[in-house]
């Protein structure tokens, strides 16, 4: 037994030692790369990150190019076997970052970024679990629990709560405090029956449930047909919001016995906007944004945000972005903003995001899959559409590369710090 055990630590260092050889030697020989700016404000695009692939010579090599330069965008074998960095270590919110430095005991282990609520006194965790029962014949058991961490004494106290009942599976979706009610809304997938939207309701000082709301969606007009729900929650994870958005769309019901592609797609034959407010646990419909009827159109599409009490949606094609938003506290709709690629350069608009009142977009220059154009970054501002900065990823340092291979790199995707 002291043999094998032997044999196998010596056969986890050597993979060790490989990938911590081929990664780092990999990378010294990696081209530097710099966002250049075109014009316009370099510090417009300092959130932005820039994702992609260093294609030249032999393999391919993930990295990503900022404004202070590029760096392989994968953690090695052996950093991610030795060290634990946190599931969210790589962070698109920098609220992630803040609190595993300030309270890595009660981070520790958390997945995913859905359940999180802080203010000035309280950070709360929440999640949502499913256990079948051991007998196919009985129903299974949901389970909630809550962590709650008080910030000025750093007591820490979980809450659970427990249902019988008989699912696929449940999840979190957002967590909120509205005076002394924690509600965790629980999205709850049943076999052929669609998702339910369940609000639970929790005492925050005493932990103890107090209600639950199934929140009243509608139901399809005939059993042919079907709701699919899109949950628009606070986008940034962690911050306060006193209500959710539900997109809810009728559509013709999928079958099993398609017979062609075309089959799996769809008819779509009505869209309705829910708002729900988590305190007085009303639900209201809300005019959909203009515009929303070029959604389903082919080779185009729209995502949807809520951010504290502004609702906003982005439709996207390769050759345009419009912006819609819609205060929700107000009812005041502000002006369209479209930002067309032709503004931008020769090319197609392959991503955009908003975030922090900017339109961020990625124009892709040429066919980067036949001979790797650098594609350009654009942030505009969300009011008006005012291009504020465009810039390119440029190579700034060889490292031992030929000339010929500066430009194999590929970028077809951007994170956003928020």
């Amino acid at each position: 037994m002291k043999r094998y055990m032997i044999t196998s630590a010596l056969i986890l260092l050597i993979l060790a030692s490989l990938g911590t050889f081929y990664a780092y030697g990999a990378e010294l020989r990696l081209p530097e790369y710099k966002l250049q700016t075109l014009e316009g404000d370099l510090a417009e695009a300092s959130k932005l990150t820039l994702l992609g692939s260093y294609v030249g010579g032999k393999g391919s090599y993930p990295i990503e190019v900022s404004t202070s330069g590029s760096k392989r965008s994968e953690q090695t074998f052996s950093n991610q076997w030795m060290k634990n960095k946190g599931p969210l270590h790589d962070q698109t919110f920098s609220e992630f970052k803040a609190l595993y430095k300030e309270h890595p005991g009660f981070m520790r282990g958390k997945m995913g970024t859905d359940g999180y609520y802080s203010d000035q006194d309280t950070l709360i965790f929440a999640k949502a679990s499913y256990t079948h029962s051991k007998d196919t014949d009985q129903e299974g058991t949901i389970r909630w629990s809550i962590d709650s961490l008080d910030l000025a004494t750093g007591k820490q106290v979980r809450y659970t709560d427990e249902l019988t009942d008989s699912v696929q599976y449940t999840n979190v979706i957002d967590v909120q405090k509205a005076g002394s009610e924690i509600h965790v809304l629980t999205n709850v997938n049943r076999v052929n029956s669609g998702n339910e939207l369940i609000d639970m309701v929790f005492n925050a000082e005493t932990g103890l449930p107090i209600h639950s709301v199934q929140v009243p969606l509608g139901k399809p007009s005939r059993n042919d047909r079907e709701l699919q729900i899109q949950i628009i929650a606070e986008k940034k994870p962690t911050a306060a919001n006193s209500r959710v958005l539900f997109l809810v769309t009728e559509s013709s019901k999928r079958t099993d016995n398609t017979v062609s592609a075309s089959d799996t797609i769809p008819t779509i034959f009505s869209e309705r906007l829910f708002e729900y407010q988590y305190a007085s646990g009303d639900v209201k419909e809300l005019p959909l944004v203009a515009g929303a009827e070029e959604e389903n159109r082919p080779g185009s599409w729209t995502l949807h945000s809520l951010e504290r009490a502004t609702y906003t949606t982005m439709h996207l094609s390769e050759e345009a972005v419009t912006i819609n938003r819609y205060d929700l506290s107000t009812g005041f709709a502000h002006p369209q903003v479209t930002i067309k690629a032709s503004q931008l350069g020769k090319g197609t608009i392959s991503q955009a995001q908003v975030a922090d009142g900017r339109i961020y977009l990625l124009l892709q220059t040429g066919d980067y899959f036949k001979n790797n154009s650098m594609p350009i970054i654009a942030v505009a501002d969300i009011t008006d559409g005012r291009i504020l900065y465009q810039g390119t990823p440029a190579p700034v340092k060889a490292n031992g590369r030929p000339d010929d291979q500066l430009d194999d790199a590929q970028f077809l995707n951007m994170t956003i710090m928020q």
